[in-house]
């Protein structure tokens, strides 16, 4: 059957008003849109500066209920130790009895009445004073107060990693916060310019490239907010996105390092202990001398039984060295940490050094990508006037792509900052009883900084 041509051109022309109409609402939605994206980057009500960086002083990571007992056990050790050491007293009580069966059974007939006896009971006191809390006592306490100085040492340094990982999932949440409301308003542009160029693609008005474009940009757009948890909501304010810059006193703060870092204050702490250690070695160690006081009791069967009191010393001279090549041994574990720490302090100021030039390389980061965005809103201002002022029709997905361009200029600084703040946190695992922000100074980028970039950071 054959159709009439008056209805292929009636069907056409449905077809055309169809397309045409939903042009139309494209268009629509599309001015609407730059409405709605103005009022956001051109809302200049709020002229506030964002909170300031916030790092947790480090004197306070060990507030804990769990660090404090901690704290507490560690102090009940030393003092028990330090108990024990206090009630040596050196003092030893022997004693011994017996029953001799000779007596009985005549095997000694040439004793005669006075020494024979067929029971003894006898008791000693012995005093040991090098065994004593009165040798060395000072450099034993000292000792046991040291190590439990490493102890602490060794916790604090594991609470304050954990105060900076905590400080630094602080920081990411509030930049992802900021990133995700910026996200969606980009992905709600890569969504209508989807829309339009398949619209035209339909129409055999563009290639198939432009399209594939957006799409790939939309979907890398979309992965970056799904890689973001929790709820996310869009930016109700576009217009001032404002951040600081942090200069760092780098030779205080250097200089504050080698004094306090924690693995360099721990290996002090391991020298003083083995010097320590050297100094509480001595000859007498190992020497024992002990005067003493026996009391003897007699049982006699021929005579009244007797007793005597008996009083002498006991010694035991060492007719080695040990002691000598202990003291050496130890002098030398000591001169092996003295080495090894001019080595961990090099180390240690190398890696502080690059977290220092990274927070500079994003300090300038920021600068560069703030004085861009100050650029591209003063060029989306001009552009919205010479749009509003056209006669006739405008490319609606271009000036699309120029507000696309100020959200990625604004999603790469908020990147920035937060890289910026992680450093900040990093330097606070160099310090173990101040905060970093000590050593810090904090500007605000405003356009008075832009147009005065300093010459150091």
């Amino acid at each position: 059957m054959r159709i009439p041509a008056l209805v292929i051109i009636a069907i056409t022309s449905c077809i055309a008003m169809a397309q045409n109409k939903k042009g139309f609402d494209i268009l629509e939605q599309f001015d609407r849109r730059f409405v709605l994206l103005d009022s956001l980057i051109f809302n200049n009500a709020d002229e506030s500066h964002p909170a300031s960086l916030t790092v947790d002083d480090a004197s306070q990571y060990a507030t804990g209920n769990n660090r404090e007992a901690l704290n507490r056990a560690i102090d009940r050790r030393v003092d028990a130790e330090i108990g024990e050491i206090k009630s040596q007293t050196g003092l030893r009580l022997t004693g011994q009895t017996y029953y001799r069966l000779d007596g009985d059974l005549g095997i000694d007939p040439e004793e005669d009445a006075v020494s024979r006896y067929n029971a003894k009971i006898q008791a000693e006191v012995r005093w040991y004073p090098f065994q004593s809390a009165i040798f060395k006592r000072k450099g034993r306490i000292e000792e046991r107060r040291i190590q439990g100085d490493i102890d602490r040492m060794a916790y604090d340094k594991e609470d304050l990693g954990m105060l900076v990982e905590r400080q630094k999932e602080a920081f990411r949440q509030y930049s992802d916060s900021l990133l995700s409301g910026v996200l969606l308003h980009r992905i709600k542009n890569l969504n209508m310019l989807s829309g339009a160029y398949s619209y035209l693609l339909e129409n055999g008005n563009i290639s198939s490239d432009d399209l594939l474009n957006i799409l790939n940009e939309k979907a890398e757009a979309e992965r970056r907010l799904a890689s973001i948890p929790g709820m996310h909501l869009p930016a109700h304010d576009l217009s001032r996105p404002s951040g600081y810059i942090v200069e760092v006193d780098t030779a205080q703060f250097l200089k504050y390092v080698r004094q306090t870092q924690a693995d360099l204050s721990t290996l002090q702490l391991r020298m003083k202990l083995l010097q320590q250690r050297e100094k509480n070695t001595s000859y007498w160690t190992e020497f024992n001398a002990a005067p003493f006081v026996r009391y003897s009791y007699y049982t006699r069967p021929d005579l009244a039984n007797s007793s005597n009191v008996d009083a002498g010393v006991v010694f035991t001279i060492p007719l080695s060295f040990e002691f000598w090549k202990k003291k050496q041994t130890l002098k030398a574990q000591r001169e092996v940490l003295a080495t090894e720490e001019s080595h961990i302090a090099d180390r240690i100021l190398e890696a502080a050094n690059a977290i220092l030039l990274d927070i500079e390389r994003y300090n300038r980061a920021s600068i560069g990508e703030y004085r861009r965005m100050a650029e591209l809103k003063k060029y989306l201002s001009m552009r919205g006037e010479a749009y509003s002022n056209r006669v006739g029709e405008y490319n609606r997905m271009a000036r699309m792509k120029e507000y696309n361009s100020y959200l990625i200029c604004c999603e790469k600084f908020i990147e920035f900052q937060y890289s910026k703040d992680c450093c900040i946190a990093d330097l606070q695992k160099f310090l173990t009883d101040v905060s970093v922000l000590r050593f810090c100074r904090e500007i605000p980028i405003d356009s008075t900084l832009i147009d005065n970039t300093p010459q150091q950071l």
